[in-house]
């Protein structure tokens, strides 16, 4: 197995357990609204699933609608207005701001390090392979 392999097939089974357990907190949160419950699916489950199988392949579509996701994870307000639903399968968020009136925001570190390392196998997947070995020079007079 070669070096290079090893970062795609790390971040595609971290997007594939993020996927697990969003699809296991989809099964026991017990949602309501069937509007909601597509939107989580779509977030938590089907788009991490996409990554993790694009990741594996290198396809940098799926590479970057994964990390677009995780941008957008990575700062949410917390409140009866977030248009995301605060809910992460896989978080280590730090609360900002006044919660007492329920608003704040959740900073998750997770998720800026996904984006982060999504990034930069993205940046590798883009970047076109143009080393050369060095031409043969005879320096011997």
């Amino acid at each position: 197995m070669s070096r290079g392999n090893l970062k795609f097939k790390v971040a595609s089974s971290i997007l594939a357990l993020y996927a697990t357990i969003g699809f296991g907190v989809i099964i026991f949160s017990g949602f309501e609204d069937m509007i909601n419950l597509l939107f989580f699916f779509v977030i938590c489950v089907l788009i991490p699933a996409y990554g993790a199988y694009g990741t594996l392949i290198k396809n940098r579509i799926a590479i970057f609608v994964s990390m677009v996701l995780f941008i957008f994870q990575a700062f949410r307000s917390v409140g009866h207005d977030s248009l995301i639903p605060h809910i992460a399968p896989i978080s280590v968020s730090f609360p900002v701001g006044n919660f007492s009136n329920g608003q704040g925001y959740l900073i998750d570190y997770f998720a800026i390090l996904m984006a982060l390392l999504l990034a930069w196998l993205f940046k590798i997947v883009i970047t076109p392979n143009t080393y050369e070995p060095p031409a043969n020079i005879d320096t011997h007079d």
